[in-house]
């Protein structure tokens, strides 16, 4: 049986492991063959135009390539970082790409920090400090003092980076402007006190300042926060009507809002940067029943562009995608690097030229097309070597560069065409070697230096796994493939989950890792509109018995009592009413004895009582025995007049309070 011939450029068995180097389409294996070939085909060492064309070449690559990295990671991968750090910063800041330089105190970079215990803090500065009674409250006695606010000032801004004491008189203003629906204690109207009770009333407005905007309002109708007071009609703020409700939620949310112009100025910083970090809303239609008149009207939720690209970042399929376009872009980083590789063990172990002669090149003839000569080259020189090693160098650096931001570019995509996209980006940034290559040479130059014979080198490393050249080609496809999914792996646990709950906190206020979600949630405002609201009322009077003059305090002003002030103002006007009624009873008594003394009836008292005492003169001129009866016949009818007067007022109040007798549960007096 004839033996197989081998081809002149395989490998022989009893050879050690090694590279064949070939010619390839860029600027890089251009460079390295021009010069050799150009030496040997114009027979002189002196640079020749195509070499100086390689040096511009690889001048202009490096130049282009640079400018094009450049400008993606300022513009793309650190606007990038900036936009993540804008959101989010991490307590222990390890391994994220968010990491911001140690602080002992909250620089306030960040719309959201992460606590020691995991959870998401997304508020403004002034709501996170006041839904945290027990660090304003030092003493525990249920009241945060003006003396309280000074001890905790520092310990506070360095937390929350917003100042106690203006927090502390935001709440003293936002009281004062529901004066008219609850009684204030003067300590409170002063600045020095605010009572545990008068902070959970003003509570509820605070946090809805959190949901930032307006159009989150029908998002708190649908997770049902107004459902108690709408069902039960329990506070006048938000009314028993739809409509009632949403005109409350957005008095307070609306541009120029109650919430803008009583919070301090970080509120309205912390407004404007969230907005800008949540992204374009989005709407969706939903139908909302008022569980008390059980009437329907259709609503808008929204939703914001960053939260749904984070939140599709973490569907399976689309991590698949985005795998594939990763590990297709480190495969060609890879190829970069191999080929780079190969050229270093050429610098390192390819013979000289001094070692060949006037035979390191030799011209032969291309078997392929018997008119054409190419080129094999023997050994190398010196010079050239140097030339190739720093290029070498070079090459590395710009690769690695461009590998770096080139994953930080996928990685920080999330959509399917934008990711597509940006990898054909990636491509044409690393491909501008080959670009120069293929369309500044003329073809002539081109076929000479792609004609020439693979230069075979001894390969570095483990000579076993060397000569399994199949099976080391899997373990580089295996090594890529776990590559890819660390990258992914840290990508999913370090950025991608971590800025997805701070934006289903800031945005929407909701996540199961969010301090304001579960803190604030359905129970708690449920809670809120049942118990806290009336026990407060409950607790205000209380306080106002301990005032001095203030327990028999009436409102004058305002149109609706909760229940135990309208109950005791009633049981108060019923017994006036009740003792005033038995003393004109007495009156008209004596009055009617009186009119049996004088001529005059005592209706000429009532009907012409600025007369009253010229009729007493001429009654007592004509009647001398009778003079200090009339005389006490005027004053009686006078204090009959007088009182009947009063009499009626209180009755007419009477009537106004009565119907309050009428509601058989509490729950539907309005608050």
């Amino acid at each position: 049986m004839a033996a197989r011939v081998q081809d002149e450029d395989e490998v022989d068995h009893s050879e050690p492991p090694c590279y064949l180097v070939r010619p390839s389409d860029n600027v890089y294996s251009f460079f390295m063959f021009v010069g050799p070939t150009e030496s040997k085909k114009k027979n002189t060492d002196k640079l020749t135009w195509d070499i100086v064309m390689a040096y511009i070449l690889i001048c202009l690559n490096f130049f282009m390539q640079s400018i094009l990295v450049w400008l993606v990671f300022e513009s793309v991968v650190v606007e990038n970082l900036n936009w993540q750090n804008g959101i989010l910063s991490l307590e222990d800041g390890v391994g994220n790409l968010f990491e911001e330089a140690p602080s002992k105190c909250n620089q306030g970079g960040a719309l959201c920090f992460v606590d020691g215990n995991g959870v998401y803090t997304c508020s403004p500065p002034s709501v996170q400090l006041t839904g945290r009674w027990e660090e304003l409250d030092t003493n525990k006695d249920g009241i945060w003092t003006w003396e309280e606010v000074q001890a905790s000032k520092e310990e506070l801004m360095c937390k929350y980076v917003v100042d106690p004491q203006e927090v502390f008189l935001v709440l003293v203003e936002m009281l004062k402007l529901r004066e008219d629906i609850i009684w204030l204690h003067p300590d409170l109207k002063a600045g020095k006190m605010i009572h545990h009770s008068y902070f959970e009333y003003i509570l509820g407005d605070l946090v809805i300042c959190g949901y930032r905007s307006e159009d989150m309002c029908p998002n708190l109708l649908q997770r049902g926060f107004f459902s108690k007071p709408l069902e039960h009609g329990t506070s006048p703020r938000v009314g028993t009507e739809i409509e009632s409700a949403l005109r409350y939620c957005r008095g307070l949310l609306a541009e120029g809002g109650i919430c803008e112009n009583l919070l301090p100025s970080t509120y309205a910083t912390w407004k404007v940067q969230s907005q800008a970090e949540c992204g374009e809303p989005s709407y969706s239609k939903f139908v909302f029943q008022n569980p008390g008149n059980k009437v329907e009207k259709s609503l808008l939720s929204v939703d914001y562009g960053a939260r749904e690209e984070y939140a599709l970042a973490q569907e399976p399929q689309f991590r698949i995608f985005k795998a594939i376009i990763l590990w297709i872009w480190l495969l060609l980083m890879f190829c970069e690097f191999k080929e780079t590789w190969k050229i270093i063990t050429v610098v390192m172990r390819y013979p000289a030229a001094d070692d060949f002669g006037e035979d390191a090149v030799l011209m032969e003839q291309d078997p392929a097309d018997p008119e054409d000569v190419r080129y094999r080259i023997q050994g190398i020189t010196s010079k050239h070597r140097q030339t190739m090693g720093i290029l070498c160098i070079l090459r590395i650096l710009i690769t690695s560069a461009l590998m770096i931001v080139g994953v930080s570019y996928i990685i920080k995509t999330n959509g399917y065409v934008d990711l597509l996209m940006n990898g054909v980006t990636l491509l044409f940034v690393a491909d501008v070697s080959n670009i120069l290559y293929s369309q500044v040479l003329r073809e002539e130059i081109r076929d000479q230096t792609e004609d020439i014979k693979a230069m075979k080198v001894p390969m570095y490393g483990w000579e076993w796994l060397n000569r399994q050249a199949g099976l080391l080609d899997i373990v580089c496809m295996v090594c890529l493939w776990g590559l890819v999914y660390l990258v992914m792996h840290w990508n999913l646990n370090s950025v991608t989950l971590p800025i997805y709950k701070a934006l289903e906190c800031t945005c929407l206020s909701s996540g199961d890792e969010c301090f304001e979600a579960q803190h604030f949630n359905k129970p708690w405002w449920d809670n809120y509109w049942m118990k806290i609201i009336p026990n407060v009322f409950k607790e205000v009077d209380a306080l106002k018995a301990t005032v001095p003059g203030a327990a028999l305090f009436i409102h004058t002003q305002s149109n609706v009592l909760d229940q135990p002030s309208a109950m005791l103002y009633h049981e108060q006007l019923e017994s006036r009413i009740e003792t005033i009624a038995s003393e004109n009873m007495d009156l008209e008594n004596v009055v009617k004895k009186l009119e049996e003394q004088v001529d005059k009836p005592i209706h000429y008292f009532k009907a012409k009582s600025m007369t009253a005492s010229t009729s007493s003169k001429v009654a007592t001129k004509n009647l001398m025995t009778t003079t200090s009866t009339t005389t006490m016949a005027t004053k009686s009818a006078n204090a009959a007049s007088s009182t009947m007067r009063n009499s009626s007022l209180l009755i007419q109040k009477k009537k106004a309070v009565t119907p309050l007798k009428a509601f058989k549960h509490p729950s539907k007096l309005s608050l």
